[in-house]
């Protein structure tokens, strides 16, 4: 009987931290999509595209971006604490601050400076472009207060170290009894973000030597590390070509599914929640949520529209639709309003770039 109240125990006593409010998570920026999913303690996130669909900036607006500045802004009436662990194999970190600045920028001043003008690949910013750049020193320095980037490549075992070391320096594992262990963190508030971009890019070991052992290993202990230490991973995967069969296209049967994830179905097995990027333009179908895409493209031919698909929801509501204007320029999206709800002057805002001023 004792052993059976103390199961309960750890039950109720969740329950009442939710009662209280503290399980209640960080939001995403994205009202919508918040109201199917949210950012909490031990939950795997799994974000798919096809390159160029805008996979890794979705993934930093709606897990870094958006709850960075809200935890920042939070910092006095939250009890939450943030912590975000950023596995960069594609992008240097100085890439990753750069298009975090430049997207700043624009939601601050409403001003565009691209990444390749930014860092001087194609011309210069202007003397008051430099002035307002420098202003945003402090705004870099929260960032790291938050986030750890570690760009390159690495493996699984290696990655899953750095995990384990970076748990056992906030907080110690507990014997329960002959069979039983758990994690018990220092601050039980703290909600700790994994992010690994892309999983495709894990370096090979001696006996992880093919891409699908890489990833179903990496994904396995990204597994671990949410049952266990309560971490929150959020992975980014390339979607395959198969996407772009004729036989898919003539049949307009061009959204993505869990079988177009790439290299392995591990990681839509073992996540909580997945979500799909698709570029509808791309393939010159219609949107499946019913968006009108000629108004969302420029006369230049610049597209400022993906839709968003939750594939899978462990804890909810899954097959939800949802539009998003893209600005990709400096990687930033925003939520669209309903297809039913949408009028020209929202169309023409998000082609003139000024519905993405309004937050």
């Amino acid at each position: 009987m004792k052993e059976e109240e103390d199961n309960f125990e750890e039950l109720r006593k969740e329950v009442e931290k939710g009662l209280a409010g503290d399980n209640s998570g960080i939001p995403m920026g994205f009202d919508r999509l918040n109201h199917y999913i949210g950012i909490r303690k031990s939950m795997y996130f799994l974000i798919g595209g096809l390159t160029g669909s805008g996979k890794t900036s979705f993934a930093d607006d709606a897990y870094i971006l958006n709850p960075v500045d809200w935890y920042l802004s939070s910092a006095n009436t939250t009890n939450i604490k943030l912590k975000i662990i950023y596995r960069s194999m594609e992008r240097s970190r100085k890439y990753k601050i750069a298009k975090w600045v430049a997207r700043k920028i624009f939601m601050d001043h409403g001003l565009i400076i691209p990444i390749s003008k930014l860092l001087g690949w194609t011309g210069k910013m202007s003397p008051s472009e430099h002035a307002i750049f420098l202003s945003y020193k402090d705004y870099v320095n929260n960032l790291y207060k938050v986030i750890t980037i570690i760009d390159g490549a690495e493996n699984p075992i290696g990655i899953a170290k750095d995990l384990k070391d970076h748990a056992l320096a906030n907080g110690e594992i507990e014997q329960i009894d002959k069979y039983n262990r758990r994690y018990v963190p220092h601050d039980d508030r703290t909600i700790t973000i994994v992010v690994i971009d892309h999983i495709g890019l894990l370096k090979f070991t001696k006996e992880l030597n093919t891409k699908k052992a890489v990833i179903d290993k990496m994904s396995n202990e990204l597994q671990y590390a949410r049952d266990f230490y309560g971490y929150t991973p959020i992975v980014v995967q390339q979607f395959n070509r198969d996407i772009a069969n004729p036989i898919r296209l003539k049949n307009g049967d061009v959204e993505p599914q869990l079988e177009d994830f790439k290299d392995s179905s591990q990681t839509q097995e073992d996540a909580d929640v997945v979500l799909a990027l698709f570029d509808p333009m791309r393939y010159k179908v219609q949107d499946p949520s019913g968006y009108n895409l000629d108004k969302l493209k420029d006369a230049f031919g610049a597209k400022y529209f993906r839709s968003l698909r939750i594939i899978k929801n462990s804890y909810g509501e899954d097959d939800a639709r949802i539009g998003l204007g893209f600005m990709g320029q400096i990687g930033m999206f925003k939520e669209l309003p309903k297809r039913k709800d949408m009028t020209d002057e929202e169309y023409e805002s998000v082609v003139d770039k000024s519905y993405f001023k309004n937050n």
